[in-house]
């Protein structure tokens, strides 16, 4: 499996754009919120799922959004979803948790994963983005996102998902 050394490398490889920062270790949004960072793009929750059919859904959604599971399966045609473990997340894709992201996917050479980004994230024109380490962030035009998904065979499912009801 591959790393952020080498994920970078690719991205130099494939002529794609892109700006890092190296920061502190974060480990969830809350954390991520408080980084004053050098680089700029959208800050992006992303969760990895799984239903019991045994599919898994790399979800990115916007930062702030608690999304609403039980919306999100019907609309990905699941009965049910949960989060995938810890475990599950370094067998798929290689990396511990806090460090997921549309990166990772250059380790799921089996295409087992597949990617649901947000339709509420469809008019930002730059990401950031873990590359395999949540001690660096990576600022990506949604060009560049786009053919980093070509090169390592992901299409993105561009969907509406609904935000869970406040209590």
């Amino acid at each position: 499996m591959l790393g952020k050394t080498e994920v970078l490398k690719r991205l130099d490889e494939w002529q794609i754009a892109y700006e890092c920062e190296e920061h502190e270790s974060v480990l969830n949004m809350a954390e991520s919120g408080t980084l004053t960072l050098s680089v700029s793009g959208a800050r992006c929750k992303n969760l990895l799922l799984q239903d019991k059919a045994g599919q898994f859904f790399l979800v990115v959604t916007t930062a702030d959004k608690s999304l609403d599971l039980a919306a999100a399966a019907a609309i990905l045609g699941s009965k049910r979803l949960s989060f995938a473990s810890a475990d599950k997340l370094f067998d798929l894709l290689g990396i511990r948790t806090g460090s997921l992201s549309p990166l990772a996917l250059v380790n799921d050479e089996a295409k087992r994963v597949t990617l649901v980004i947000d339709a509420h994230l469809n008019g930002e024109t730059r990401f950031l983005f873990h590359p395999l380490e949540n001690t660096a962030s990576v600022s990506l035009s949604r060009s560049g996102l786009d053919d980093f998904l070509a090169h390592v065979g992901h299409a993105a499912n561009w969907l509406s998902l609904p935000a869970r009801a406040q209590a």
